[in-house]
């Protein structure tokens, strides 16, 4: 994984996942051969899986209407239309070679045809109108495999384009008038002295249509002006092709569109402005027919026949000869494979995965970022790919002649997941929208639509889901009424426990924010997420990790987050549907004078203390203001909006509302104060360092030491420790923000109520982690301990049996994320460390999991430790390794059996056996190895020092961030550039530059290089 990441950092492109780079639900229109860009794919619906459209009571095949005469064009779907072409022979004997074969001689169909455009209801398949383009005998002859109606028509929103080759081109509405037609001569694509036949499908790129003529004797290009057909610019291919079969890609990048057209000997890239060159490589194979295509910037183009069959990916900004190896433009081509491109099928990319088939039958699959081979399988004895490959909802379609469309699964592993009888040839390329799949054969065309086998009546639209309310809040420990604290108000977190399932033994992956969310909004345990500390954004450790809501939005969710939800203040904006919202200015929730103390105090720290310029203002704050004056109560406010909001729209939503208090610095309206009286609140008086630990197992306060009252704030190990007074009321700070986020969460709640969502709505609330009010000496978290691993965990869906409940059963924060998709109803993802805690909210009493890990690392002395532990029904065990090596230095065992204590490590007084089942059942779970504290995605200063600006120009639509990335893989200072602005960097070789925006679409890595180098950022 990490030297695949490497490259990426080389060749300046975005590793994060492809798919969804496409927001969820947009591919409703397929509007062209292989849909939206050329991709081939849709996001965002549940798709097809298995079916049998020769058996007519199947209830995954919605209709099935006849399609007269003979052609592999593929469907087209616009709005409530499909759009298809057609050759009608006078003769009643059609002959179509089907299956593999080597015969190169042209079909006996030469006869009277009538080239038909027709046009079926998408919501019935019944015929709506067909309209007649030439009657006549065709003017070249066409292959023994092809049709005389190949190409594919484009669509927009007014016209419908269809190109006959030879027999001219016809521009209609979409009620099937004529608007006009041209005729652009005899376009023989012949070989061996045979026409094979037109197949090149037309493209609509605003208000113009390009068409590739690849006729031997005179190849060309032309674009048409789309209201008139008028002519705009033609461009001669004489000497750079001699023939080719594939639809040009049109593709904006920069600001300027590119006409990309495979070919032989030469595959060109024209601007489609004027048809100037901007980029060529050598063609390979010479039959060239798939069809190139763009994912994140990467073009992928391939083609086969001749003993050549290279695969290519190429930057979208290449200019100049790519096979030149000594000029600079062959940067721009990022791999090439010399074999196992495909012939007539055009490849497909979901995920980090390239998919090939081929008329053999055999498909491939490489890794769309680096060329490395995954596999090569082949389908079955009979299969043979012409047609396309498409894919959606984690399902590659291969489409085959031997009357089978056979489905893949996505990833790295060849696996059939149906194969799926259709009765017919399958030669033409499907259609995908919004989930329903329109498949042309040879003698019809079928709706095919996904289908839950437990669930007997089925629609085209996507199936309802549940939504999702997902409450995150900052440091709360389980001071709660529900959980037993009589000191506690929270009756709107006891309100909603009584509406789910509360987990009373949950834990956190990690003890402190970063990595605690991160593992948790990924599924990733902390050791294969390369997350442990605060500094590393988890998009460096693994830049193509997919998110909770970014998986839920493949599904179709509108995913929106608002307050903490991966750690602040560096968020991952290509998780969410939408920008993160900003808030308008609130009033200063702390005194007059406060800045001047601060100032003061900073002064008179010594010169080397870290927090000489870093010191924060007091440690707590009871302003006398309304809620919604405060962080959290203007949060809960835009919340409350986009649930109002969200609720009246069709997909189902994924709402993130992440609350900052508790955390420090305490600050809460005065009235939450006023809730608790001090004097009763529990303050920990008598408290010990647990004895018999590693030096480097607890925690030394640091964090509240960042605060201006608690400068002096005592190690647990001191000999002095806080006043009882101060003890007090930092404990009465924390209860009162605990009723501050209450209230919110109550205000949440009653929302959900009143929009009348809550019967729909499945509700979780968590924290990162505990917290200690004085444990074990102790302020803050930060250790391997129950008091700091322990979180609050509820989780309400709608028509529980078991809402009101608790569960002893042990659970982890990862298991959140296969849990929700579980009750959501969506796929739970594969890759996925946590186990779907629905089992217990089935029946409270079901066990899910013997054990429940979290570990911390350390920096003790100059050396590097991490601390495993793992909590059982009986015991917390912890073994500390070195961090390089894995090594063991050190152990601790706590026994629970009497109550959640953990006072004294009793590792040396238990019976020997129970170490070593523990130890075993630990090493079962988390496996000795030395780890790595740097991230995949890291500045490399090794080539040296030498200065090289890096520029970047911003012509996106929002504002951008650049995050310089250090050798350790932190992130630096963010520089923010404006839409139309540029900045330039004093940048070195080796250095790295993560670009991101606030909407998620636009996330890059770069490095600066000589010559120095504008980097331009467009929209993607």
């Amino acid at each position: 994984m990490r030297s695949e990441v490497k490259c990426v950092i080389v060749f300046g492109l975005t590793a994060f996942w492809s798919v969804v780079a496409v927001a969820a639900g947009d591919e409703v229109d397929w509007p062209g051969f292989r849909g939206p860009g050329g991709r081939g794919i849709i996001t965002g619906y549940a798709a097809p899986e298995s079916w049998d459209a020769t058996d007519a009571g199947d209830e995954a095949v919605l209709w099935r209407s006849e399609v007269p005469g003979l052609g592999h064009s593929s469907p087209v779907v616009f709005g409530d239309k499909i759009f298809l072409t057609t050759a009608v022979s006078s003769s009643d004997d059609v002959p179509l070679q089907v299956g593999r074969g080597g015969n190169t001689a042209a079909a006996d169909d030469n006869g009277e045809q009538t080239w038909l455009v027709l046009c079926y209801s998408k919501e019935t398949g019944k015929e709506l109108w067909r309209k007649e383009a030439r009657k006549g005998q065709p003017q070249a002859t066409r292959h023994s495999k092809a049709t005389h109606a190949n190409a594919t028509v484009a669509v927009d929103e007014a016209h419908v384009v269809a190109f006959f080759g030879s027999e001219g081109c016809y521009c209609y509405d979409h009620d099937g008038n004529l608007l006009w037609d041209l005729d652009l001569g005899v376009i023989d694509i012949s070989k061996y002295g045979i026409g094979w036949g037109y197949a090149s499908s037309p493209v609509i790129h605003d208000d113009r249509i390009v068409l590739v003529c690849d006729d031997p004797k005179n190849p060309f290009i032309v674009t048409l002006r789309l209201s008139d057909g008028k002519e705009l610019w033609r461009k001669s291919r004489q000497g750079d092709c001699e023939r080719s079969w594939g639809t040009p890609l049109v593709h904006k990048h920069d600001g300027s569109s590119q006409v990309v057209v495979n070919g032989w000997p030469w595959i060109v890239s024209y601007d489609l402005e004027n048809g100037e060159e901007r980029w060529r490589i050598e063609g390979g194979g010479d039959n060239p027919t798939p069809t190139p295509f763009a994912i994140d910037q990467r073009l992928y183009i391939t083609n086969s026949h001749g003993g050549q069959s290279p695969i290519y990916a190429i930057k979208s900004d290449a200019k100049g000869n790519l096979s030149e190896s000594e000029s600079t433009s062959a940067e721009s081509l990022l791999w090439k494979v010399d074999r196992g491109g495909s012939y007539m099928s055009t490849p497909v990319v979901w995920g980090d995965y390239l998919y090939l088939g081929n008329t053999n039958g055999v498909v491939r699959c490489f890794h769309a970022i680096s060329g490395e081979k995954i596999y090569e399988e082949r389908l079955g004895g009979g299969a043979s790919i012409t047609a396309s490959l498409v894919a959606a909802d984690d399902k590659i379609y291969c489409p085959s002649e031997d009357q089978t469309i056979y489905v893949l699964a996505a990833g790295p592993e060849f696996r059939i997941r149906a194969k799926n009888k259709m009765g017919e040839p399958c030669f033409a390329t499907p259609a995908l929208s919004a989930g329903v799949m329109y498949v042309r054969t040879t003698k019809a065309m079928y709706a095919i639509q996904p289908v839950d086998p437990s669930e007997p009546e089925s629609s085209s639209a996507p199936k309802p889901k549940h939504n999702v309310l997902f409450i995150a809040v900052d440091d709360l420990r389980p001071s709660m009424g529900c959980y037993g604290d009589e000191h506690a108000i929270t009756p709107n977190m006891d309100r909603l426990a009584s509406r789910g399932v509360q987990f009373d033994r949950a834990y956190c992956q990690v003890a402190v924010c970063n990595p605690s969310r991160a593992s948790l909004m990924t599924g990733l345990r902390p050791d294969k997420l390369g997350v442990w500390t605060l500094p590393i954004h988890f998009r460096e450790a693994m830049p193509d990790a997919v998110t909770m809501p970014q998986w839920f939005r493949k599904f179709g969710y509108t995913a929106v987050s608002h307050g903490k939800i991966f750690h602040n203040p560096t968020p991952d904006p290509q998780s969410w549907s939408e920008p993160i919202r900003s808030l308008p200015k609130l009033p200063d929730p702390y005194p007059e004078g406060t800045r001047e103390t601060v100032q003061a105090a900073m002064k008179a720290l010594p010169a080397n203390d870290w927090r000489k310029n870093n010191l924060r203002r007091p440690s707590t704050a009871s302003p006398d203001l309304p809620d919604n004056q405060i962080l959290d109560g203007a949060q809960t406010d835009v919340a409350i909006e986009s649930l109002r909001r969200l609720g009246n729209q069709d997909e189902p939503f994924f709402l993130a509302m992440g609350y900052i208090r508790p955390h420090l610095a305490w600050v809460a309206p005065k009235k939450y104060w006023d809730m608790h009286d001090p004097a009763k609140l529990p303050v920990m008086l008598d408290q010990e360092v647990i004895g018999d630990t590693p030096p480097y197992a607890p925690h030394n306060n640091s964090e509240l030491s960042h605060y201006v009252d608690l400068i002096d704030m005592p190690k647990p190990s001191s000999k002095t420790s806080l006043s009882a007074q101060k003890m007090r009321h930092l404990v009465h700070g924390y209860y009162a923000c605990v009723s501050y986020i209450d209230a919110q969460i109550g205000r949440l709640l009653d929302a959900l109520d009143k929009e009348g969502l809550a019967d729909d709505t499945i509700v979780v609330l968590w924290s990162d982690h505990g917290w200690k009010l004085g444990e074990h000496r102790g302020w803050g978290k930060m250790t391997n301990y129950e008091i700091d691993a322990r979180v609050p965990l509820i989780v309400a869906s709608p028509n529980m049996k078991t809402a009101g409940q608790r569960t002893q059963q042990l659970a982890e924060l990862l298991d959140l994320y296969p849990t929700l998709c579980e009750l959501a109803g969506i796929d739970v993802p594969e890759f996925v460390d946590g186990k779907s805690l629905v089992p217990l909210l089935q029946g409270v009493n079901e066990p899910v999991r013997e054990a429940a890990m979290s570990q911390y690392y350390r920096r003790f002395d100059g050396r590097e430790y991490m601390g495993y532990s793992m909590r059982t029904d009986k015991y917390r065990f912890i073994e500390w390794r070195d961090f390089e090596t894995g090594s063991v230095t050190d152990r601790e065992l706590y026994d629970h059996r009497q109550g959640l204590s953990e006072d004294f490590n009793v590792i040396d007084t238990v019976d020997n056996k129970v170490v070593e089942k523990l130890t075993d059942q630990l090493m079962a779970l988390q496996p000795r190895k030395g780890l790595v504290m740097t991230p995949a995605i890291h500045s490399n200063p090794s080539p040296g020092r030498w200065k090289a600006n890096l520029t970047f120009e911003n012509q996106s639509h929002s504002e951008l961030r650049v995050y310089p990335i250090t050798p350790t893989g932190k992130r630096g200072r963010v520089k923010r550039i404006s839409p139309a602005k540029n900045a330039t960097f004093n940048a070195r070789i080796g250095g790295v530059y993560v670009v991101e925006n606030a909407d998620g679409s636009v996330h890059e890595i770069h490095s600066p290089s000589f010559p120095p180098q504008t980097i331009v950022v467009g929209d993607h």
